[in-house]
């Protein structure tokens, strides 16, 4: 019955125009993150999430800016905290991870068309000292697709541990690398060399992450900076200590460089499954750390959490097409709940 419903609420939530939302879901602000635009491949990027083309990205801007009015995060966190009323339609924007083109790409065009903006950096990226596992899977997974690739899938199981199926094509190798993490470093770096990916010489000579010169320009300019954790682990699967340690120190690192009193942060992934009583209790040890912000849409949380619409998500789409999409969603699951709070 209830599968039903929802897909009844599903079909029904595509019809209503993205001009009429805004007074059935009614939201005081709009926050979108992206996370890499460059009109290069990135071949490091594009087998995680799409890379946005500079075109894209700056029709997304000014179709922001004609319909939105864009705040910057001090007015967000006088908003949150302090009641500070926000003006009509406002809407910010951020950007996860800490790319390179961050700097070179993404703020020329934001001082360009005057549209403020909140980093999240991956701390432990900065100044490219390491390759992120992340990029370097992606890094493999464009050698295997590569036309060029010559290694027989039969060499590629001799990867897999003993009680695993070998890989009957390539989508299967690239499905299972895909889905190793941080802990499988090793493994991963194994790996890059039977493949021959030398994601060495890649992070010597691209240089693919900000750097503490480039963020402190970035603040300098009137950007605001914030934290992505040390390592961009799920925090869900790490102890409480390990929580703390992620969010705490990446902020204390970014105030640091930047000179900030209070610092945002941004969960990588999500929040799903963290206790909000163990945050609440990490900021309340911790008041460098500002507003934390996850990647849940348009949907609610706690006070002190803040999501924001991943507008890379469905790949090449219209920024309207996304925030329609999170007006849907988020529709649904309030009529949802109310359905379940009258029924209580």
């Amino acid at each position: 019955m209830k599968k039903t419903l929802t897909s009844a609420l599903e079909t029904f939530a595509r019809l209503i125009p993205l001009s009429v939302y805004p007074r059935l879901v009614r939201r005081d602000l709009i926050d979108f993150f992206y996370h890499a635009v460059s009109d290069n491949p990135m071949p490091h990027v594009r087998q995680l999430y799409p890379v946005v083309p500079v075109a894209d990205f700056e029709a997304a801007l000014l179709y922001l800016k004609t319909n939105c009015t864009f705040v910057d995060y001090a007015q967000v966190q006088a908003y949150v905290f302090g009641g500070v009323p926000l003006p009509p339609k406002a809407v910010h924007l951020s950007f996860d991870d800490g790319y390179a083109e961050c700097f070179s790409v993404v703020c020329p065009l934001l001082l360009k068309h005057q549209i403020p903006c909140t980093f999240f950096l991956t701390t432990s990226l900065i100044d490219n000292q390491i390759l992120f596992y992340r990029n370097k899977q992606s890094l493999c997974v464009e050698r295997v697709k590569d036309p060029s690739f010559k290694l027989p899938l039969s060499s590629l199981n001799d990867f897999l541990p003993a009680n695993h199926a070998p890989f009957s094509t390539l989508d299967e190798f690239i499905a299972w690398f895909k889905d190793l993490r941080l802990s499988d470093g090793p493994l991963i770096d194994e790996i890059c060399r039977a493949l021959g990916v030398d994601w060495q010489a890649f992070l010597s000579e691209t240089q693919p992450y900000l750097t503490t010169a480039q963020i402190r320009q970035m603040h300098a300019e009137g950007f605001t900076l914030g934290s992505h954790t040390l390592t961009h682990r799920k925090l869900m699967d790490l102890p409480a200590a390990e929580i703390e340690t992620e969010i705490a120190d990446s902020c204390q690192i970014v105030a640091e460089i930047t000179g900030q009193v209070g610092v945002p942060f941004s969960f990588p992934h999500s929040a799903w499954g963290l206790d909000r009583g163990l945050l609440a209790d990490i900021r309340a040890r911790h008041p460098e750390i500002g507003l934390l912000f996850d990647t849940k849409g348009l949907h609610g949380d706690v006070k002190f959490i803040h999501n924001r619409i991943w507008a890379e998500r469905r790949g090449a789409r219209a920024l309207s097409e996304h925030l329609r999409e999170a007006y849907q969603e988020t529709w649904v699951e309030e009529i949802l709940g109310l359905g379940r709070r009258l029924r209580s």
